[in-house]
C-alpha cells in the first residue's frame, strides 16, 4: 500500500483509534503521524473525544433521573400528555 497523505490519515483517524485496520495500514498511519503536526493534532482530538464519551457512556446516571426518564418514557407509550 502507498504511504498514507494526510487526506486518506485523517479519513481513516477513527479507525485507527479502534485498531480497525490492517497492521500495513496501522504503520502507514503511524508513521504519517509521526511527521505530520497537522494530522497528529487531529489525531489527538478525536482521541481525547473518543476517550470523553468512552467515559460518559461507562458511568451510571443517578436513580432519580433513571426513572423520571423511564416514567415520561411510559407516559409517552400511554399517550400522556406532558
Amino acid at each position: 500500500m502507498a504511504e498514507f497523505d494526510c487526506e486518506e490519515t485523517k479519513r481513516h483517524v477513527h479507525e485507527y483509534l479502534h485498531n480497525e485496520l490492517s497492521d500495513q495500514e496501522l504503520q502507514d498511519i503511524t508513521a504519517h503521524l509521526a511527521n505530520c503536526d497537522s494530522c497528529e493534532g487531529d489525531y489527538d482530538v478525536e482521541n481525547v473525544l473518543n476517550n470523553a464519551i468512552s467515559r460518559a457512556c461507562a458511568e451510571m446516571p443517578p436513580q432519580d433521573l433513571a426513572d423520571s426518564i423511564m416514567n415520561r418514557i411510559r407516559d409517552i407509550q400511554r399517550g400522556v400528555p406532558h
